[in-house]
């Protein structure tokens, strides 16, 4: 595995992540789209850089194409993290190399297809010749395609360590981020397990092998544990057909198969109706109206079994027995299907050859037993399990050994945040890049979320990278903040400097039309007029100009980037510069 190589001492650079001139496109039916031109960006260590812009700016791409996830080309520039290439730009002559041995393969494969055809149906002879020569030739071209594959798989694995170990990321939307199939510690101890950070498992390996093995046997028993009507019921069921079997009345029971759809309707009353256990949420709306349905009644006295104390009771004689009634007939109407259902698989066990109910049944058993111990085997071990716990913990999500057990979809979006933080946090990571991590989230709940992140940055001296068109949460969250429009940047400041003397038009655009304290009542919030353009529409000049519908060169030169003041950058568009231009609606 690589790892990145690091120094010590005063070589090591105030700039965790550098970001020069990093240009890319996207290959589309209609051509290629650019979406960065010339970004230029730096995270210095134990720092919050903002990075803000409308949709379509190229904020979450610019991030992609940091952790090597973006589907887009890169033609030019380059990201550093800690000195180390992350960007992989294979030189054109691999380039055509590979696309000549993947044709090869093509075209062999096919060419082998022929020849088969060509050996079974005419002339066996010169198609195996031609089948066996394809079948070299695809190999060799495979392997020359391999051969060339090595550096960027050599750096695959390189950025396989650093997401993650160096470098995670929240995603915006928690919710299509994690997966709805795993529970949040299997998720988590997932990432964890992929960076060799769980710590030594609590149960030795050999003994969680004898455990798996004996999980079926451990599940049945606990079935019954659980269910004892239920299991009880199943077993009878099974006893009798295999008793009408062996004692040669199969034939003569199976009428007696359709005894099944009452019973279980008296099964599901007796079960449910007197145990008080859910039926399910379906069946309890349909009581729900009659639960309080009450009409002329007496008072009844009743003695209180705890206090002791004599107590009235106000009884409707006519709603006790409707609602009884009523309750009956929900209570037995799951009981109707399931009897249905049982009754067509008694009848079809009684009307099968007693051999094949039984080569049935071994097969079933076969194929569910491998699974069930797999499972098992897979289970996480209680001192990962705990570990996962303390992550959550970290997060601030209360109760999190029962939330570990839980899905996304029993989390709240706030809950989900936290989850997705802890996951990106499990492997400590030195950079820590956020999506939008409060869309969608209320206001308090946003608050929470960003004083963890703070905390996080204090206590783990982790650097951010937040992206956001809240400029509230930038001016709250932020040391420094970028500006990206139209996959540009266009002004760069620390964030004191960037709100008390913003230069860039664009920039007093986005401040304008957000509200403030000081707004008056029913006043207009402006709004900067058009929308961004299609990027297959870029002009080469300033794209906010364009915008704007200007023309000259303006829109056909492009301004550079200049130091308006110590550490205060800015694209130097004259008409952008000057606020006597700015035209809010």
């Amino acid at each position: 595995m690589w790892l990145i190589q690091r120094t010590g001492g005063e070589g090591v650079s105030e700039n965790l992540l550098e970001i020069r001139g990093l240009k890319v496109h996207f290959d589309t039916l209609d051509g290629p789209v650019e979406a960065l031109n010339s970004v230029d960006l730096d995270v210095k260590r134990k720092q919050v850089m903002g990075l803000v812009g409308e949709s379509g700016c190229g904020k979450s791409v610019t991030s992609l194409v940091t952790i090597g996830l973006a589907t887009c080309e890169v033609d030019e520039g380059s990201v550093k993290y800690e000195g180390e290439e992350l960007v992989f730009q294979e030189p054109e002559s691999t380039k055509r190399i590979k696309r000549i041995s993947s044709s090869i393969v093509v075209i062999s494969v096919l060419m082998s297809i022929f020849g088969f055809f060509w050996m079974i149906l005419i002339n066996p002879l010169h198609g195996m010749d031609l089948f066996l020569g394809s079948l070299l030739v695809s190999a060799a071209a495979w392997g020359g395609g391999f051969y060339y594959s090595s550096d960027s798989r050599k750096h695959e694995r390189f950025m396989r360590w650093v997401r993650g170990n160096e470098i995670s990321m929240i995603f915006q939307e928690p919710m299509t981020a994690l997966n709805p199939l795993y529970s949040v510690e299997k998720q988590i101890s997932e990432v964890m397990r992929e960076h060799n950070r769980l710590v030594e498992p609590e149960t030795p390996m050999m003994n969680r092998i004898g455990q798996a093995l004996v999980s079926p046997f451990t599940l049945f028993y606990r079935t019954i544990e659980a269910k004892p009507k239920s299991t009880t019921l199943i077993i009878s069921i099974l006893a009798f057909v295999v008793a009408a079997h062996r004692l040669g009345f199969a034939e003569s029971a199976k009428p007696l198969s359709l005894a099944f759809i009452a019973v279980f309707p008296i099964y599901y009353l007796i079960t449910f109706g007197t145990s008080g256990e859910d039926i399910g949420g379906a069946e309890k709306a349909m009581l729900g109206p009659m639960e309080g349905e009450l009409s002329a009644g007496v008072t009844m006295d009743r003695i209180n079994p705890i206090s002791g104390t004599k107590e009235s009771e106000y009884v409707s004689m006519p709603g006790i027995f409707v609602n009884s009634l009523w309750k009956g007939t929900i209570y037995s109407m799951p009981g109707v299907f399931v009897g249905g259902a049982v009754s067509l698989v008694v009848y079809l066990m009684l009307w099968m050859p007693f051999s094949s109910l039984m080569g049935l049944a071994v097969v079933c058993t076969l194929l569910a037993l491998p699974v069930i111990i797999y499972l098992d085997f897979l289970r996480l071990d209680p001192a990962h399990s705990r570990q996962v716990s303390e992550i959550l913990e970290d997060v601030r999500i209360p109760n999190p050994a029962e939330v570990v057990k839980m899905y996304p979809h029993e989390l709240s979006g706030g809950m989900r945040q936290r989850v997705m933080i802890g996951m990106m946090m499990s492997c400590e990571p030195k950079l820590l890049i956020a999506d939008e991590p409060t869309t969608a989230l209320d206001v308090t709940i946003q608050a929470q979320i960003l004083k963890l992140m703070r905390d996080l940055r204090d206590e783990m001296e982790t650097s951010i990278l937040l992206i956001t068109h809240d400029l509230g949460v930038i001016a709250g969250m932020c040391d420094e903040v970028t500006v990206m429009y139209a996959g540009r940047v266009v002004e760069r400041a620390s964030v004191d400097e960037l709100f008390a003397n913003p230069l860039h038009a664009y920039t007093r655009g986005l401040i304008a039309c957000t509200p403030n304290i000081e707004s008056t009542r029913k006043s207009i919030l402006p709004a900067i007029p058009g929308q961004v353009a299609n990027p297959s529409d870029f002009v080469n000049g300033c794209r906010f100009c364009q915008r704007m519908e200007r023309t000259g060169e303006t829109v056909t030169i492009r301004p550079e980037m200049i130091e308006h003041s110590a550490g205060h950058w800015v694209e130097a568009c004259p008409i952008c510069l000057d606020a006597d231009e700015d035209k809010w609606e």
